[in-house]
């Protein structure tokens, strides 16, 4: 074996050069004793290695060898008592049959071997795959905004999942006849469908319960209310949902039929478009005089990329100035969804008390009737669900349930709060009158009896029989029946001048007291009597009577009076 070359040339610096050649020879040493260990132990050296620690394939030789002993020990003598043959047990599979060889045994358990856990990794790899999908769509979320005194909500539902599958839009109604449909509230349909969203959908009548308009359901023509029934739905515009979620709007002379020839297969009938094309409409077009009004809305959106937006807001706190939900109009709707989007359509559902949004069984707007209290029945919905794949799912589904139940109840317990200002019987309300807070107290029949309200400048006790202000405190005085009440204290009120007193009451006076009746000589106790509430409103009349403070028989009491504005000089009594 050649030795290393050490002979580098000069041009390299001389202290690395000498170090390399220096490694170069150590290495060459090492390299020729490694070689003499070895050589010596092929040669010379006996019982290096136990047969344990020999490897043979995946095994030892060790093993191997006690493998070979053990089928020595139990080999079978054959009839003419000097031949041999395998162990019979050997060459019976797991299903009992015996074959010729142990290795066709082999063969056959080892090929049922590997299907089972063929079998076993597809079902694992089938679980795992179904334990990352869940009972809801996660793509969709809901955010909270608040304009034009009105809180609002926005749920967010793209085109597609996180897998590239189509979020559908689903229109539906409850019970056996689609012609007839029970009346349900959205979050009871929730539960029923186990949806993700559900939003109210349609006008319709009641007693018995009739959708209105140009109704589709899955290609079947629905009967329905039209305009010669209600003059009112010749105003209403059709909402047409594809099968791929495209949103169309169509003119009220359009019928279900022509809609569904257009390759359309559900509707719903509401009121109308208010953006199409990106462009606000609500000038062009007008379909009720609640347009203007101020309500609860719901209105369902298509962006660009056919993403869909659900807008709700809630409303009808209007009896009280004090409110804090407003409700919007059509105009002020479309201004907030512009706010957020790049609108390509925008259709308004039915709203007011039917308005409702509906996330995982959580209605997430505010219910109006019963007292704010209770959930209104609808006649159908549009919603999105996932298919049930797995018992966990339902569970699930279950528990976003009761999440829904507990904020049904919290939805009872702020109706209840609000309408506490409907006072009856023994109970009171808020009131906001004139922007002022206070009580107002009613009779068994919801009419207005008594009024305790507070202003910038006072408080007041109104009666709504007599029309009047009973009771008034101010910061200078208290006011019964229109009269301020007299200052008489235990300990009375130090003046310094006592022509300008605007209050009725007993007052202390310094001699030294402007208007005083023993000037230089005695202070006085003096008490004012007015005709009006003070000489500030003018009173025609007012009277002073004075007590002198010092005890001697030259000071006696005195009396003035107060007209066309001024103060007589003092009299004794």
């Amino acid at each position: 074996m050649a030795n290393y070359i050490d002979n580098f040339p000069l041009s390299l610096n001389q202290q690395f050069r000498q170090n390399v050649i220096s490694n170069a020879r150590t290495a060459q040493r090492d390299k020729e004793s490694l070689l003499k260990i070895i050589k010596d132990h092929k040669e010379n050296d006996e019982k290096v290695h136990k047969s344990e620690q020999i490897q043979h394939g995946n095994s030892t030789v060790g093993n191997e060898l006690k493998n070979l002993r053990n089928q020595v020990r139990n080999q079978v003598i054959g009839a003419n008592g000097n031949s041999v043959s395998e162990v019979k047990d050997i060459r019976v599979d797991i299903d009992g049959n015996l074959h010729e060889l142990a290795q066709d045994r082999l063969n056959v358990d080892f090929q049922k071997i590997n299907s089972v856990a063929d079998s076993a990794k597809t079902l694992a790899d089938k679980h795992e795959k179904a334990l990352e999908k869940n009972a809801f769509y996660n793509e969709i979320t809901t955010i909270k905004g608040r304009k034009y005194d009105t809180t609002y909500y926005l749920t967010y539902i793209p085109h597609k999942d996180s897998e590239g599958n189509l979020i559908k839009i689903k229109k539906g109604v409850y019970g056996n006849n689609p012609n007839s449909p029970e009346a349900l509230t959205p979050s009871k349909f929730s539960k029923k469908s186990v949806a993700t969203f559900v939003s109210n959908a349609s006008t319709f009548s009641a007693n018995p319960i009739r959708l209105h308009g140009e109704q589709l359901l899955n290609g079947q023509i629905l009967k329905s209310v039209k305009g010669d029934e209600y003059s009112e739905i010749d105003k209403r515009w059709t909402l047409a949902i594809g099968d791929d979620n495209t949103l169309e709007a169509f003119q009220p002379n359009i019928t279900a039929e022509q809609i569904r020839n257009k390759g359309y297969n559900n509707t719903v009938s509401a009121f109308g478009p208010l953006i199409l094309d990106g462009k606000d409409v609500l000038g062009d077009v007008a379909y009720s005089s609640n347009d203007t009004q101020n309500h609860p809305r719901q209105v369902i959106v298509q962006l660009p990329n056919k993403d869909i937006v659900f807008f709700s807001c809630d409303g009808r706190e209007t009896n009280h100035e004090w409110s804090t939900e407003k409700g919007m109009t059509l105009k002020e709707v479309v201004n907030t969804l512009f706010d957020h989007y790049d609108v390509k359509f925008a259709y308004n559902l039915d709203g007011g008390g039917s308005t409702s949004s509906v996330v995982r069984s959580h209605k997430i707007n505010k219910s109006l009737d019963e007292n704010k209290t209770s959930e209104r029945k609808v006649a159908d919905f549009l919603y999105i669900n996932k298919e049930v794949v797995q018992q966990r799912d339902i569970d699930i589904q279950n528990a976003y349930s009761d999440i829904g139940e507990v904020r049904d109840m919290l939805q009872k317990v702020y109706g209840e709060l609000y309408y506490f200002n409907k006072a009856r019987s023994q109970e009171f309300g808020i009131t906001g009158y004139n922007k002022n807070s206070g009580f107002i107290a009613y009779d068994r029949d919801d009419n207005a009896k008594k009024k305790f309200y507070m202003t910038p400048d006072d408080f007041k006790f109104y009666d709504y029989n007599s029309a009047s202000t009973w009771f008034r405190v101010t910061k200078d005085y208290v006011q019964f029946m229109g009269k301020a009440l007299a200052t008489n204290y235990s300990a009375p009120p130090q003046v310094t001048d006592l022509n300008s007193i605007d209050l009725g009451g007993t007052y202390f006076a310094l001699k030294e007291a402007k208007g005083a009746p023993y000037p230089g000589l005695s202070s006085a106790m003096v008490t004012q009597y007015n005709i009006n509430v003070s000489l500030k409103d003018n009173d025609v009349m007012a009277f002073q009577v004075a007590t002198p403070f010092a005890r001697t028989q030259n000071l006696r009491m005195k009396r003035r009076s107060f007209t066309e504005g001024k103060w007589s000089q003092w009299y004794e009594v």
